[in-house]
């Protein structure tokens, strides 16, 4: 199905609902969002009631994060999870962005209440995705923000220069600045945005570090072991939480360096909750290697969830994955 013939299913389905929200991914991040901004654009050009649910603690989002979802209150409505339930109407449509498992969506508890659902992702499907007719999931495309982008050209919904920063940020941070599943046609997205008034310059801001999360995230790049010549994991060896943010910027630095092909970032999220950021070149599919481990993604990013393992059972599981003969993760000399 290309897009247009999506569009037509997807204005179907907005006009024939009551009301829609609009479900990124839990711990959102910049392409979630910026996604989820977009869809509420083309949501309310058919006058329709429009929420983004929001599952995170907006103070514990990055500054970047912080900033968007502070300006998009003047356009876009958000509502917490908490309130979606007595909010459903008998003909709610439910459109999730940047992510298509029942486990990933802040309106995970209320998907049996819905009549349609629409998911647009451009991760890998799998035996968790949410069952649904109305799939737009593309893979080979760099992110959510790119695919919203050619939806509000094909829908003919004006992108402020605003709008378009937070896009261009949505693919930015999804292709690692540039530098991995960027194709000409992600380039011509970017050139696009650019014309609707998009900086390149604006959008660095929202990437602006913070000194104390850069050295959190330095700490545990320097705790990164060779399990092979080109693939690496830094792997956390202290109970220390990180965001998902923090872990997907260790496993994209890592990829800086030219002889690796393959990296992850291991640490622990909450308590009991440990996660792996995967990012790849596209030598090696990472996809298939979270799958294994109970997660998902793409072939250059990806990233999983554990809960009861140790940080230690967990790498050593990796390890295994990626060298069959090897028991045991790598110590620290």
């Amino acid at each position: 199905m290309d897009i247009k013939e999506f569009k037509i299913k997807l204005d179907e389905l907005i006009s024939n609902s009551d009301n829609v929200f609009i479900s990124p991914h839990i711990r959102a991040d910049y392409d979630a969002l910026a996604a989820s901004i977009a869809m509420s654009l083309i949501v309310k050009k058919f006058d329709k009631e429009a929420f983004v649910v929001m599952s995170d603690d907006i103070e514990k989002l990055e500054q970047g994060m912080q900033t968007i979802f502070k300006e998009a209150k003047g356009i876009t409505s958000f509502v917490s999870k908490e309130k979606v339930e007595q909010m459903l109407k008998d003909n709610s449509l439910l459109i999730t962005v940047d992510m298509n498992k029942t486990y990933l969506s802040a309106c995970s508890s209320y998907l049996d209440k819905f009549k349609n659902i629409v998911v647009i992702d451009h991760h890998n499907p799998d035996k968790d995705t949410i069952v649904t007719d109305y799939q737009y999931i593309m893979p080979k495309l760099s992110s959510a923000s790119e695919i919203l982008t050619e939806l509000l050209i094909c829908s003919n919904v004006k992108i402020s220069s605003r709008v378009a920063d937070y896009l261009l940020a949505g693919i930015f941070l999804d292709t690692a600045k540039f530098t991995k599943n960027a194709s000409s046609k992600t380039m011509e997205t970017v050139y696009k945005l650019t014309k609707k008034g998009g900086e390149l310059a604006r959008v660095m801001e929202f990437f602006a570090e913070d000194y104390l999360v850069d050295r959190k995230v330095q700490n545990l790049v320097s705790k990164t072991r060779f399990i092979t010549y080109t693939a690496a994991i830094a792997m956390d060896d202290t109970q220390t939480i990180y965001t998902r943010e923090e872990l997907a910027k260790v496993a994209d630095y890592l990829l800086k360096y030219r002889n690796i092909d393959a990296s992850f970032a291991v640490g622990l999220t909450t308590e009991d909750i440990i996660s792996i950021s995967a990012r790849s070149r596209g030598s090696v599919d990472v996809s298939s290697i979270m799958h294994e481990m109970g997660g998902g993604g793409n072939e250059f990013s990806a990233a999983s969830q554990i809960k009861d393992s140790s940080l230690e059972e967990t790498g050593e599981k990796l390890t295994r994955k990626l060298v069959p003969s090897c028991y045991k993760f790598p110590k620290a000399n």
